[in-house]
């Protein structure tokens, strides 16, 4: 119910059912539930901009999994805490977690976070005009989705890859790699991914235009 809730923008609600999980999972001593838990109740604190309290949340949570041995969960936590540091602009803080995240995650064999981490870390570098080095952050991570077969993920680091390209001012091989995101998101009914796609092509074919254009969007997933 929360995630439905947190999915309509619905925080207030979203969080009502994750303080009631949270309760009974401390009542009946479920610790990884608690972690994972905890680490819910921090992205609607992340969504609000309460970045302070989401950073407590996601605290609490990696303590717990640190303390049961949850690996998986700790990776994803650290993955999660870096985002509060570079949602405020600290991308060397933001970044020292990310590497503690791939670590683990490249050591438990976990693909799939191991894919979401690198497209992370490629942020910082882009945030930066490290365009090299997020651009070979971004071939790492879209190896590693098309061989596990995550289409979403597939879609959103060609879509990243694209900006890298803009940038630089090659609008071909932008349009290029966004058209087979597009391809992708179509398929398989990203709709949130299909239309972030549509406005960065839209800015392909305006830039030499004299129309305001819009705000480039950088995918996370």
């Amino acid at each position: 119910m929360s995630t439905i809730a947190y999915a309509q923008g619905d925080y207030a609600t979203a969080l009502r059912y994750l303080e009631q999980s949270l309760k009974i999972r401390q009542e009946i001593g479920d610790r990884s539930g608690e972690g994972t838990t905890l680490n819910n109740i921090s992205q609607i604190d992340d969504a609000q901009g309460d970045y302070a309290t989401a950073l407590r949340y996601l605290e609490q949570s990696l303590k717990i999994q640190q303390e049961i041995g949850d690996r998986s969960g700790e990776g994803t936590t650290l993955n999660n805490i870096s985002q509060i540091y570079y949602a405020q602009g600290d991308y060397a803080t933001a970044l020292r977690y990310l590497e503690q995240s791939l670590k683990i995650q490249q050591e438990i064999g976990d693909r799939s976070g191991e894919g979401t981490t690198l497209n992370n870390i490629s942020q910082i570098y882009y945030a930066q005009g490290d365009y090299a080095t997020a651009l070979r952050y971004l071939e790492q991570s879209l190896k590693i989705r098309q061989e596990i077969g995550d289409k979403q993920g597939e879609g959103t680091t060609l879509n990243n890859i694209s900006q890298i390209h803009k940038v630089k001012g090659d609008y071909a091989t932008a349009l290029r790699y966004l058209e087979q995101s597009l391809n992708i998101q179509q398929e398989i009914g990203d709709r949130q991914g299909e239309g972030a796609t549509l406005n960065n092509i839209s800015q392909i074919h305006q830039v030499k235009g004299t129309m305001p254009r819009p705000c480039a969007i950088w995918n996370k997933v």
